[in-house]
């Protein structure tokens, strides 16, 4: 990791990130964002996954595989290539249909 006097991050290699409960890496986080990647998340059920808001606004790019994003009534098909965008406090949920890889910015930055 490198950092200026102010413990700003610079850089962080791949052996210092952090990894989240949901199986996210925290990649780097600055003062107003923070970016996460999702590796080879598997796929999986929506019946288990509940419709949630976040106090933060999430904006997505789709490296690999196929996501459903269910968001204001309407279900989104994301796929290798797409970028996507879950506004702060909008209730959605997500479905992994082909394992995914996905990266991910949120702002403000979410803690590792």
């Amino acid at each position: 990791m490198t950092q200026n006097s102010n413990s700003q991050q610079y850089k962080v290699s791949r052996d210092g990130t952090k990894h989240g409960e949901d199986g996210q890496h925290h990649l780097v986080a600055g003062q107003q964002g923070s970016m996460r990647l999702w590796h080879n998340e598997q796929p999986s059920d929506t019946e288990d996954k509940q419709p949630h808001a976040n106090d933060y606004e999430t904006l997505g790019y789709v490296i690999s595989g196929k996501v459903e994003l269910d968001m204001n009534g309407q279900t989104i098909l994301l796929g290798e290539g797409d970028s996507y965008c879950v506004p702060k406090g909008m209730q959605h949920t997500y479905r992994v249909t082909e394992t995914l890889t996905a990266v991910e910015v949120t702002t403000p930055g979410q803690a590792g």
